[in-house]
């Protein structure tokens, strides 16, 4: 009986076992076919270009390892696999690339050719031209869903063609009128537009873009209408922007950038006569294009990043493709930054261009772009401000406020000048610097430091400049001023926060003051023995209150000033001054000296806070 049991048990046991078995099998079987699904994943997106509209969550799932890949070496086979596979691409990339260009050379060399030659009549020629377009655009759109690259050569090179048989039909055969030329070329641009937005590629929006832009010049008989020009270049960048809005295509945007503003400069020295009476319609209308312009590279890529920040998923903020390439980047944070400086960028360069080219076109009083640059630091603060309330473009809130201080800092210059303007200016920068404090902005702050900088070597040039006669010392409006700027720098280094920057600060004011007296007192009679006592009362000042608050730095200037004053005794004021203010100089601060040396124990507190 109990030998039965213990068979009985056994049996049990190995069926136990069996079933154990049979599970390990099936989990194996899931495991395997998980593998060659990542597999064939992996493969695909080797041969596949990645959409720039990619959502970050799922390409993070994609690239982030399951478990099998965590316990096997294959997915290191499949990079040394992928390897050879992304030089064959490049070499075909460049191929296809060399290949199209030799293609469109030979076109333009069989038309030179064939015309030297005399085998072809103009109109076969041209009809040539627009069949190879043809074919090369039926080519691209059938392969294109194998062989992408390819099919974007193909394409380009077909818009190409149609651009360079339209110039030739018109501008070498004379075969059909300005208007039709024109109309074809624009609808070359269309056709360009539409196919970029059908196979989702930025290069054919950059070739209808170009093309578009060069039309008018490539068209041009010597005879044209400046307003007909800006009207062009406007709808053409209205429907630029559409495009770039919609897709956020920074290829597209940076070349209409250039080319739309290339375009103005050229209708500005080339279309405008050099008398500011005439052609006033003209200047208007250029005018007017300009102003359009500034919105649109100014407004539309906020928007769009607005847009972009508030739904990712409809309005991806990364779609960077130039070239057939797209740059994407592991770190979303990265891109999302490479991409915003762009937007950054423009806002600033977009209203200087605008302001700097429209001065060209008028010739209005430095007084008029003043108040039109205080208009323009009017706008970009409110829309700062408003931007400071929407806490998704709280960074561009400060760009645009970077660009309302730049604009008043050109209003104050062409509104005002000498003492008044660097009066302005240091106290502008002191606003600036207490802003940077309260906000604790590093790029206002250095904003402040840049104003200061140039404030400061303007100062520079003021102290050197001899005392003009006939104007009293010190109490001058010049002297007023200067003591102004000298007295911000000093107020302004309370707020900062490195001891490096107070330091810097402090003694270029320290300098600034000792050259402020040496010019206000110099030309006085014997105004270098007044030099030399206020530069020792000041020195004695500076002291005692080093002495007095354990201010080592404050005590260290001090000694090296007085050191100064004492260089200055023997090397100018005895060449200088007359006997009795010698005596009187020596013995005065030789008696001073005594005097502060006996109590330079009484006077020092050691162990005090220093304070500002």
């Amino acid at each position: 009986m109990e030998r039965f049991e213990n068979e009985k048990s056994w049996q049990k046991r190995i069926e136990q076992l069996e079933k154990v078995v049979a599970e390990l099998q099936s989990a194996l079987k899931q495991i395997h076919k998980e593998a060659s699904i990542e597999k064939r994943n992996v493969a695909e997106k080797t041969t596949e270009n990645i959409s720039p509209l990619v959502d970050p969550n799922r390409a993070q799932a994609a690239s982030a390892p399951s478990k099998v890949n965590q316990v096997s070496s294959k997915p290191l086979k499949s990079r040394e696999s992928s390897e050879p596979a992304d030089k064959i691409r490049k070499n075909e990339y460049w191929l296809n690339k060399i290949g199209i260009g030799l293609l469109l050379f030979g076109v333009a060399f069989l038309f030179k050719y064939s015309i030297d030659q005399g085998w072809l009549t103009p109109m076969v020629r041209v009809g040539f031209g627009l069949a190879l377009g043809i074919v090369l655009l039926l080519l691209g759109t059938r392969i294109y869903a194998n062989r992408k690259h390819f099919s974007r050569v193909l394409l380009g090179g077909g818009i190409a063609t149609f651009y360079i048989t339209g110039f030739a039909a018109f501008q070498l055969y004379a075969l059909v009128s300005h208007p039709i030329a024109f109309a074809f070329m624009a609808t070359v641009t269309v056709v360009s537009f539409v196919f970029s937005l059908r196979q989702d590629e930025a290069i054919l929006s950059l070739i209808g873009t170009l093309g578009g832009l060069g039309t008018p010049f490539l068209l041009y008989t010597g005879f044209g209408s400046l307003p007909a020009l800006v009207g062009y270049t406007c709808v053409l960048l209205g429907g630029i922007s559409a495009i770039y809005f919609y897709k956020g295509w920074l290829s597209l945007l940076w070349s209409s950038f250039v080319g739309i503003w290339l375009v103005f400069l050229i209708g500005l020295f080339e279309g405008l006569p050099s008398d500011f009476q005439e052609a006033l319609g003209d200047r208007w209308a250029l005018q007017l294009g300009m102003v359009f312009g500034w919105l649109v590279f100014w407004l539309v890529p906020v928007i769009r990043e607005f847009f972009a920040r508030k739904n990712p998923e409809q309005w991806p903020p990364f779609s960077v493709n130039f070239g057939g390439k797209f740059f994407l980047s592991k770190d979303r944070k990265f891109l999302e930054k490479y991409l915003n400086n762009h937007v950054h960028l423009l806002t600033v360069l977009t209203p200087l261009i605008t302001l700097t080219l429209s001065t060209a076109v008028w010739s209005s009083s430095n007084s008029t772009w003043g108040w039109i640059a205080m208009a323009s630091a009017v706008v970009y603060g409110l829309v700062s401000l408003l931007f400071f309330r929407l806490n998704t473009l709280k960074d561009f809130a400060y760009t645009h406020a970077f660009v309302g201080i730049l604009f008043l800092t050109i209003a104050i210059c062409l509104l005002l000048e000498g003492d008044t303007l660097i009066f302005a200016l240091a106290s502008e920068a002191g606003v600036l610097h207490l802003i940077a404090y309260r906000l604790s902005d590093k790029g206002v702050a250095v904003t402040a430091h840049l104003l200061f900088g140039f404030v400061g070597l303007w100062l520079v040039f003021r102290l050197l400049d001899e005392q003009t006669t006939g104007i009293t010392a010190i109490l001058n409006a010049r002297a007023v001023t200067d003591f102004w700027i000298i007295g911000v720098a000093s107020a302004v280094s309370i707020l900062f926060k490195s001891a490096q920057e107070k330091k810097v600060y402090r003694f270029l004011a320290h300098i600034a003051f000792l050259g402020w007296l040496l010019r206000e007192l110099s030309s006085l009679p014997n105004g270098q023995g007044y030099v030399t006592i206020f530069w020792g009362i000041y020195t004695i000042i500076l002291l005692v209150v080093g002495l007095r608050y354990d201010y080592s730095e404050l005590r260290t200037v001090a000694m090296g000033t007085l050191v100064v004053v004492v260089g200055k005794l023997f090397l100018v004021d005895l060449a200088e001054l007359e006997t009795i203010w010698r005596i009187l100089l020596f013995l005065g601060f030789g008696a001073l000296f005594l005097l502060l040396s006996y109590y330079f124990r009484a006077i020092w507190n050691p162990g005090s806070e220093p304070a500002d």
